[in-house]
C-alpha cells in the first residue's frame, strides 16, 4: 500500500479518489487474510475499521507527496 501510495505522490498531490482506491484494496487484502479466523474475530475487523487503520498509518508514515514525515 505504501509504494502505490509514494508512486501516486510521485505526480502530484493523491487525489482523494486515487486515496481511496489504495485503501479500498489494501483493506481487501487485510479482510482476506483474516478468513481462517472465526466469524466473531473477522467481524471484529470490519472492512470500514481496517480502512481507517491504514489510513492514519499512511498519515503518519507519509506526507501527501509521499515524502516521509519527519519524527515528532
Amino acid at each position: 500500500m505504501l509504494d502505490a501510495y509514494r508512486i501516486q505522490a510521485q505526480a502530484g498531490p493523491v487525489t482523494d479518489k486515487a486515496l481511496e482506491e489504495i485503501l479500498f484494496r489494501a483493506a481487501q487484502g487485510v479482510v482476506q487474510s483474516l478468513a481462517p479466523y472465526p466469524a466473531e474475530q473477522r467481524v471484529a475487523l470490519l472492512p470500514r475499521v481496517v480502512r481507517v487503520l491504514l489510513a492514519a498509518f499512511l498519515e503518519k508514515v507519509a506526507g501527501r507527496d509521499g515524502s516521509p514525515h519527519a519524527e515528532d
